[in-house]
C-alpha cells in the first residue's frame, strides 16, 4: 500500500465492522486516488484524500453485500453474483461455459476477483478508468459488471476452448491485453440484443427461434444465444444441418 491507501481503508474498515477486507481493495482507493490527485483544478486535487474517502465510502455501500460472509449466498452476495453471471455466460456462451467445467476451471478462481475489484485488476491504469468512466455512467452497475465480464470471457473465448486447466486459468487470472473500447462495444451490444429479444418473446407471443431469425444482432457481437455473432440460421438451413447430423449418425 501507499500512504493514503493505508490510511483510507484503515479508517474504512474501522467504520464498517462487518465488512471485510479483500485484496484489491487499494487498487480502487489508489485508482479513485490517482484521478482525483491529478484534477487540473489544483484547489480540488489538493482535497484528494479526503474526496477518495468520500467516493470510495460510497462505492462500498452499494458494494457491501458483497464484501459481509453472511450474505455470501444471497443474490447481492458474492456467490449470487457469481451465479448470475455464469447463467449470463451459459446463456449466450455455453460451449465455453462447458469447457470451463470440463476442464475443472471452477467460476470462483477468477470471477471473486472481477467482481470485487471492478476489474481494476485485469486492465492498465489508463483502461480502468476508461471502464470506470461507463460503468459510473450506468445507472446499473451491477448488470453493466456482469455484461463486461461475461463479455471478456467470450473475447478469449477461442483460447480457452484450446486450452486444458492451467491454460484456461491463467489466461483468466493474467487477462490479455485487449481493445477496451471494442470490449465495452461488444458487451452494450449483447445487452442490447437480448432486451430486443426477450421483448419480441414476450411481448410479441414469438418463439425464441423466430426472434432470432427476425432480429439482426448488432455487429459488435461475439456470441449471443449459443450463435456466433448471434446470427441464427434460417430454417432451410437448420433443415440441411439436421439432414447431415442424421446422416453422420
Amino acid at each position: 500500500f501507499s500512504l493514503p491507501d493505508t490510511k483510507l481503508i484503515t479508517t474504512f474498515a474501522d467504520k464498517r465492522s462487518k465488512v471485510r477486507y479483500v485484496q484489491g481493495m487499494n487498487e480502487i482507493v489508489g485508482t479513485l486516488y490517482f484521478v482525483l490527485a491529478h484534477d487540473a483544478n489544483q484547489d480540488w486535487a489538493n482535497e484528494a484524500e479526503a474526496d477518495t474517502y468520500f467516493l470510495f465510502n460510497s462505492l462500498m455501500v452499494e458494494m457491501r453485500d458483497v464484501f459481509v460472509p453472511d450474505l455470501d449466498e444471497a443474490d447481492t452476495g458474492i456467490h449470487g453474483r457469481i451465479s448470475n453471471m455464469i447463467s449470463l455466460l451459459s446463456l449466450h456462451d455455453p460451449e465455453v461455459r462447458c469447457h470451463l467445467d470440463n476442464v475443472g476451471i471452477d467460476p470462483s478462481f477468477y470471477s471473486v476477483r472481477w467482481l470485487t475489484t471492478l476489474l481494476s485488476r485485469e486492465f492498465l491504469l489508463p483502461d480502468t478508468i476508461r471502464l470506470w468512466d461507463s460503468m459510473f455512467a450506468s445507472t446499473h452497475k451491477d448488470n453493466f459488471l456482469r455484461y463486461v465480464s461475461v463479455t471478456m470471457v467470450m473475447v478469449i473465448r477461442d483460447q480457452l476452448l484450446r486450452g486444458d486447466f492451467s491454460t484456461c486459468l491463467r489466461v483468466l487470472q493474467a487477462y490479455p491485453p485487449t481493445n477496451l473500447d471494442r470490449l465495452l462495444e461488444s458487451s452494450r451490444a449483447l445487452w442490447i440484443y437480448e432486451s430486443q429479444i426477450t421483448l419480441a418473446c414476450h411481448k410479441g407471443g414469438i418463439g425464441l427461434g423466430q426472434a432470432l431469425r427476425s432480429i439482426t444482432p448488432p455487429p459488435a457481437i461475439i456470441m449471443a444465444y449459443g450463435l456466433r455473432g448471434g446470427v441464427a440460421p434460417q430454417i432451410g438451413e437448420q433443415v440441411r444441418q439436421a439432414g447431415e447430423r442424421g446422416l453422420a449418425a
